[in-house]
């Protein structure tokens, strides 16, 4: 999450300065935002649970082309996003093995952080609708690019059969096997001026099918578009 911060941090000063050096009419169309969101994962195996709240975000930037002058237009560009699925009894023993499966952890160990992220580079595309009173709507699609996945635990350590062993590790593993390198969506925001609600709703799976979990996540939260 720190090296994903520092990339919208160095975004948003890439983008001052390509704003001083366009010109404003061209600068009107762009537009530069972030979601921060919360992952609803669904189709999770029987006996894993998730986290209530799964925190995720993505950083964006768009050029607006009107279609006519009642305020409706196209919208497409890029974004980076990070999405996490937080296991609170649960883990990935082997996340480079041909099948991904999830483990349990028994009740005694003590779990301060165990979670699974998944980066993407994204390319929306999205309807979008300005009213006079400048309330703002939008329906788009979203395609995504695998980019890194990982898991990150701190905890007690445990041993094979989830057992406790009495002291605390912090451990991270990177690149999961087996997981679908493409994902597609559907989003839709709503909002005044610059701050949105917003929802995206996965249209495949996350691992490859027959080789893991066929989870897919919904994204409900809220969208910030400053410039």
């Amino acid at each position: 999450m720190k090296k994903f911060l520092l990339a919208i941090v160095l975004g948003f000063f890439a983008f001052n300065t390509f704003a001083q050096e366009v010109s404003e009419s061209t600068l009107k169309k762009v537009s530069v935002g972030y979601d921060l969101y919360s992952s609803i994962w669904l189709n999770m195996p029987l006996g894993v649970n998730s986290r209530t709240i799964n925190q995720g975000m993505n950083v964006f930037a768009m050029y607006n082309h009107e279609l006519n002058d009642k305020g409706i237009s196209v919208a497409a560009g890029l974004g980076v996003s990070s999405e996490n699925l937080f296991l609170p009894a649960n883990y990935v023993a082997d996340i480079h093995a041909e099948v991904i499966e999830f483990s349990p952890i028994t009740e005694s160990v003590t779990v301060a952080r165990n979670k699974l992220n998944f980066t993407y580079l994204d390319i929306p595309l999205e309807l979008r609708l300005k009213t006079k009173n400048e309330l703002k709507f939008g329906l788009g699609f979203k395609f995504g690019i695998l980019l890194d996945s990982k898991t990150s635990y701190k905890g007690e350590a445990f041993d094979a059969d989830g057992n406790g062993l009495g002291y605390t590790v912090l451990d991270k593993e990177k690149k999961f096997n087996q997981m679908e390198k493409y994902r597609f969506g559907v989003q839709v925001r709503a909002g005044y001026k610059w701050v949105q609600a917003f929802g995206y709703y996965s249209l495949n799976k996350v691992f490859i099918a027959d080789k893991g979990p066929q989870m897919y996540p919904i994204h409900v939260g809220v969208t910030f578009m400053p410039f």
